[in-house]
């Protein structure tokens, strides 16, 4: 089961990025990334969102093989569909396709999503569309070629609609690492957390050390994935996982 959870864009932000509050949630309009970078998840997507996307363009959720993230309520108008009525009456779900990820099982997370939002928002499921249907543009890019077949995309949802919905993540966490030894050492590394991972991150003197402390995770899978970050980069040799 999809683990979901909500990393929501301010609403001083949101109003800059969309048409408002007036969404009238007829579509589910299903798109790709097209960003097969490595680690171009749904964290990394929903981290460019809540940061100010620099292109003119926003979306409701994203979706990895590990995770659902949403960054809009469903009564904004993102700019995602390419047209005023898909942007005016659809909501817009991302698929992940970053090289190291599992595409298939991003596309099942996004089916069992999909299931639970047709569900909250009693959208008839012969109105979850492609991308392309509203603008003619080539996405979701792997399901029209045949990596998944949009019928079988189909029939996974009306799978996942007998299925209990899955849970909303809601527990908060942050990372705390080991000690550096100088000031400047905890710096480097956490100008990387900063600049290259977008997070808040905080330096906290430890007697005559220093400690990096990361902003809140939403979910057990965020704080992880965050931590294998860290670990994978090099950053520090000794992490641990908080309750916030």
């Amino acid at each position: 089961m999809v683990t979901i959870r909500r990393k929501l864009v301010p609403i001083s932000l949101a109003l800059t990025m969309t048409n408002g509050k007036n969404n009238l949630k007829k579509y589910i309009v299903v798109h790709e990334t097209d960003n097969t970078n490595i680690g171009a998840d749904a964290d990394a997507h929903a981290r460019l969102q809540i940061n100010g996307n620099s292109r003119q363009v926003s979306w409701h959720w994203q979706v990895d093989d590990q995770e659902a993230v949403q960054s809009f309520e469903h009564f904004w108008e993102c700019w995602s569909a390419g047209t005023y009525i898909g942007n005016h009456q659809g909501i817009q779900v991302e698929i992940c396709v970053n090289s190291d990820g599992d595409y298939v099982k991003a596309v099942q997370n996004a089916a069992t999503l999909i299931a639970k939002i047709i569900k909250d928002e009693n959208i008839a499921i012969e109105n979850i569309v492609q991308h392309h249907y509203f603008s003619g543009k080539n996405c979701p890019r792997n399901m029209r070629a045949g990596k998944v077949p949009w019928s079988q995309f189909i029939e996974m949802i009306k799978k996942a609609s007998n299925t209990q919905n899955p849970p909303v993540e809601t527990l908060k966490y942050r990372i705390l690492t080991g000690t550096y030894n100088t000031f400047q050492a905890a710096e480097s590394a956490a100008k990387v957390m900063k600049f290259t991972f977008g997070w808040l991150v905080y330096i906290e003197q430890d007697g005559p050390k220093y400690r990096i402390k990361t902003g809140t995770f939403t979910g057990m899978i965020a704080v992880k994935n965050a931590e294998n970050k860290i670990k994978k980069a090099k950053l520090a040799q000794v992490t641990y996982i908080k309750d916030a």
